[in-house]
């Protein structure tokens, strides 16, 4: 037969000269630098109150002994800004390291921000400052901007390598008068064009390859008809399906406007035919 309901009870709950003594400890001077989990088990440990690390910072939070836990975020750090609207107004740079039989060589690119092209680089043992200083005087000689009368030249981005913000590189673009600007901390995102370009050679070319089993010269070789080929030949999507050099140069704009030309006339021929006209489609 039905029973008439009776008040909810729970028999585990903490009783009252249990958190009367888990007080009394927390109030205690030897014990009021522990945070709740320790004083839990240093409470167990001196056979005064056994209970749970929740129990225990329930108690406490309810007679305001400890404050309200509150999520902390990540500190918003404004992202950089560069002049990446025209070829050689930014460039980037960064470095990595290949196994050979000579041991790890590295390599510094310097891309151009603007038309992802690879105006220079340094391939060889050393990971140090005069790295990038060579890698990026290569890249400065190559486009023709160290003339007196030259045009103004590129900032600098990079992440916070060692290199690349050590003392002899910033005196280095200082005597330039280049202008330096870094990623954020833990951010490689705001490099990305130049992390791009790495994983780009290394998964369409080198990865192909144990560069481990080759010497230096072989690697590096690989690399340079890499860059010749991504620089002249591989079409990029970022680019409107253009080559590097096309639009580091400014061919890009005939190059797309001939291709919107011959997609306008290519569907006029097609409405011809469709409507049983003739015509050469070419």
């Amino acid at each position: 037969m039905d029973r008439p309901p009776i008040a909810r009870r729970h028999p585990h709950r903490l009783t009252e000269a249990e958190r009367e003594e888990i007080l009394r400890a927390a109030d205690e001077d030897r014990l009021a630098h522990l945070r709740h989990r320790k004083l839990t088990h240093q409470l167990s440990r001196e056979d005064r109150v056994f209970c749970s690390e929740s129990s225990v910072l329930r108690v406490l939070r309810s007679a305001g002994k400890v404050p309200r836990y509150r999520r902390r975020s990540r500190p918003e750090r404004p992202r950089p800004q560069q002049r990446a609207s025209e070829p050689n107004t930014c460039w980037d740079h960064d470095l990595t390291a290949f196994p050979t039989l000579a041991g790890d060589y590295f390599l510094v690119p310097v891309l151009d921000r603007c038309s992802r092209k690879i105006t220079g680089r340094y391939f060889g043992p050393e990971a140090t400052s005069a790295a990038v200083q060579t890698a990026w005087g290569k890249a400065l000689a190559s486009e023709g901007l160290l003339a007196e009368e030259g045009p103004a030249l590129p900032d600098a981005h990079s992440d916070r390598g060692t290199q690349m913000t050590s003392r002899s590189t910033a005196s280095f673009f200082a005597d330039l008068g280049i202008a330096q600007t870094f990623s954020r901390p833990r951010t490689p995102t705001d490099n990305a064009s130049c992390e791009s370009w790495m994983a780009t050679l290394k998964c369409e070319r080198l990865y192909e390859a144990d560069t481990a089993e080759l010497t230096p010269d072989e690697v590096e070789s690989m690399i340079d008809r890499f860059i010749r080929y991504y620089n002249e030949e591989r079409l990029h999507q970022a680019l409107g399906f253009v080559t590097p050099a096309d639009r580091h140069e400014g061919r890009h704009v005939a190059i797309i406007a001939a291709r919107k030309e011959g997609m306008r006339t290519a569907r006029e021929m097609r409405k011809m035919v469709a409507y049983g006209g003739t015509g050469d489609i070419r």
